[in-house]
């Protein structure tokens, strides 16, 4: 365990920005008009569904390449993350938004799996309508502050919400400095980890639980890494039949208490044509509740990556995975079958309850 706070741009607070500019980059219309060029000119030569197959090296940006390499700088090393403002969106499909969406994130790292049907690319949707049991990114409710199972997150807008669907990200260096200041006994049980539900999407030869507990915190390199998700922690250990010790909680508690605690988060909406990248061992991210526009059309869509990071890459511990490798391998015939209000019913001071960040408008930047 790191003695000390740790200093360094990424252990940032609200006070850390004065507006969205701070950690905006702009693209301009010449960008534009390089980025168009290139999308288009790869459409000629690739038939549908085959967007995945494209590498770094098929996306021509002699100007905008600069751009991206500053902006991925900014999220391995930086403050953690960044938003690209200004993909094209009039006059662009949405398979060639994707296309565009894809190309940025070739500057970043490496595409990985999101579920076990293999899907590089995801649609985030509310889905609640067609699916009982949706994973609960593809619902309209609040997400609390979480970490995905990847490197790095990449959200980019197609559609925006007609009302709610702010963003609101953590620092998780931010959050162990304040555990170091204010409760450092609690940290223990962090660095131990908990176990996590695979939600069905385990191989045939794996547990439906990880065997191993996933640390919320961990030191490798000098580095302070976070991964935490409430309810993964408490499908796990309901799952197993764990009863928390009143350590556990507390320190579960008072984890979600700084990490959502308006001065250490930044708020802020994502509109049409921007791009979110985030260091996913540093930064935790969570959403409002939304509505959509009464326009079928015209709901909110955003498109997500999970990107691997480069050798150059913040460094975890294996015990971060919830699988044998980063992100979700595929496994033909496999889905999400995890029923999460069972969950908040049936463990509500595992999960913490339901999630309410009371999110002002006057907070969002």
């Amino acid at each position: 365990m790191a003695d000390g706070p740790i200093l360094d741009p990424i252990a940032w607070t609200r006070a850390s920005f004065k507006s969205a500019a701070d950690f905006t980059i702009a693209l301009t219309d010449a960008d534009r008009e390089e980025l168009r060029a290139a999308v288009v000119a790869l459409e000629r030569g690739a038939r549908p569904g085959q967007i995945e197959m494209h590498a770094r090296e098929q996306y021509q940006f002699p100007k905008l390449g600069p751009k991206l390499e500053r902006a991925y700088d900014e999220v391995r090393a930086g403050r953690g993350f960044v938003v690209l403002r200004g993909i094209p969106t009039g006059g662009f499909t949405l398979d060639r938004f994707i296309s565009a969406v894809w190309g940025f994130g070739t500057y970043f790292g490496r595409a990985l799996s999101q579920n076990a049907q293999g899907e590089t690319i995801g649609h985030v949707v509310d889905a609640s309508q067609e699916d009982p049991t949706p994973r609960m990114y593809r619902s309209a409710q609040e997400l609390g502050l979480h970490s995905d199972i990847t490197a790095m997150l990449a959200l980019a807008c197609w559609h925006k919400s007609a009302t709610g669907g702010v963003n609101v990200l953590t620092s998780g260096v931010t959050v162990h400095n304040e555990f170091k200041r204010r409760a450092p006994e609690l940290l223990a049980p962090l660095y131990r980890g908990f176990h996590y539900h695979r939600m069905g999407e385990e191989g045939p030869d794996e547990t439906p639980i990880t065997p191993h507990r996933i640390p919320v915190f961990a030191e490798v390199d000098g580095e302070i890494s976070c991964r935490y998700q409430r309810i993964g922690i408490a499908s796990g250990e309901h799952g197993l039949g764990h009863a928390l010790s009143d350590t556990d909680l507390a320190a579960l508690n008072l984890f979600d208490e700084i990490a959502r605690a308006p001065e250490n988060r930044v708020a802020f909406k994502l509109e049409r044509g921007d791009m979110l990248v985030l260091n996913n061992y540093a930064i935790m991210h969570a959403r409002t509740r939304f509505t959509n526009p009464p326009e079928a059309a015209l709901k909110r869509h955003l498109i997500r990556l999970w990107l691997d990071g480069n050798s150059d890459f913040r460094k975890v511990p294996p015990t971060f995975y919830h699988f044998a490798t980063n992100g979700v391998p595929p496994q033909p015939g496999r889905g999400c079958t995890y029923d999460f209000k069972k969950l908040y019913q049936e463990a509500p001071l595992l999960t913490g309850g339901m999630v309410d960040m009371k999110v002002a408008d006057s907070e969002i930047v």
